[in-house]
């Protein structure tokens, strides 16, 4: 086979992704010939502001995609909740190998072990609309304030006393090996992640059959088909990937359930619901439930939340 290309994001996190992909997909013909495009994205460059204020649709994820699709590369790695849930047209998913833990983490300057335990009044450093309504919906009194940049860059916010906690993903400190700097994991079915966190996204050009071939055999079923019912609640909700919108979704045997929450910016407006399906209905079960979670008051609380954006 030719020499396969892969565009990454430039950051520490990204490359470590890029890199395990590229090893498992080496492991079966260790002469294949594997090269890494680095390139620059929007959402790498503008650190200003929380996210939800700014047109995030493919923020971390368009610039890369373009590499692929104008030939600087075959195929890109990426966060899968990164990707808008609507794929850029010449594009496919062709694989999601087996995923990290899909759960949060705090990280606190004080020895805590919940969110529960903050200080009172404590400053939690997060650019998340989700993260912050199901923080403010624990604890009204937590001062949510921006917080972006790299792992590495989060975490010093913490170390430096800047903020006094921060609230990331598990799957980034894991795989960064920075698993000891968390202070407590949030349960996913207590504290819903974004649909898809701690999944990887292989994406290829859909006319290359060749590639496609290869890049299948790092596909895990259980990851694909968990990390595309929360993305499928997500995106039967039309809300785009910036809403405070958290999903889960857990396989038992035959059967798959799925944990969905919508809550609005101040906490109070808080829609939870849970269902159950066949897996083969999985896709099926995941409309269901984001339409029940619109009816029983999610619309209002999308519907307000537009209306805030637009001012």
């Amino acid at each position: 086979m030719k020499p396969i290309r892969i565009a990454s994001r430039g950051s520490k996190l990204a490359l470590v992704q890029t890199e395990y992909v590229r090893d498992i997909l080496r492991k079966p013909s260790e002469d294949l010939e594997i090269t890494i495009v680095r390139v620059s994205t929007r959402g790498d460059r503008d650190k200003s502001d929380f996210l939800h204020k700014l047109n995030s649709v493919g923020f971390f994820t368009s610039e890369v995609e373009n590499a692929i699709l104008d030939g600087r590369a075959d195929m890109a790695v990426h966060s899968l909740k990164d990707l808008p849930t609507a794929y850029r047209e010449g594009l496919v998913v062709a694989a999601i190998p087996q995923r990290q833990s899909p759960a949060d983490a705090l990280l606190a300057s004080a020895k805590v072990t919940s969110i529960e335990a903050l200080p009172a009044g404590a400053t939690v450093g997060t650019s998340s609309l989700r993260r912050i309504a199901q923080l403010r919906h624990i604890r009204d009194d937590l001062e949510c304030v921006p917080l972006r940049g790299n792992i590495e860059t989060r975490v010093s916010k913490v170390t430096s006393g800047k903020v006094d906690a921060i609230i990331v993903a598990c799957a980034g400190l894991n795989r960064l090996g920075l698993t000891n700097k968390i202070s407590a994991i949030l349960p996913p079915e207590e504290f819903l992640p974004a649909p898809g966190q701690g999944a990887l996204a292989v994406q290829i050009r859909e006319d290359n059959r060749e590639l496609a071939k290869l890049v299948a055999q790092i596909d895990d079923r259980d990851s694909r088909i968990t990390a595309e019912a929360e993305r499928e609640v997500l995106k039967a909700t039309h809300g785009g990937c910036s809403i405070p919108l958290g999903a889960y979704a857990k396989i038992s045997g035959d059967t798959i359930t799925i944990d969905a929450v919508i809550c609005d910016i101040e906490g109070h407006g808080f829609v939870k619901l849970s269902k159950t399906s066949p897996l083969p209905q999985a896709r099926t079960c995941a409309g269901e439930l984001a339409q029940e979670l619109l009816d029983a008051g999610g619309k209002e609380i999308l519907e307000k939340l537009k209306k805030n954006k637009s001012r």
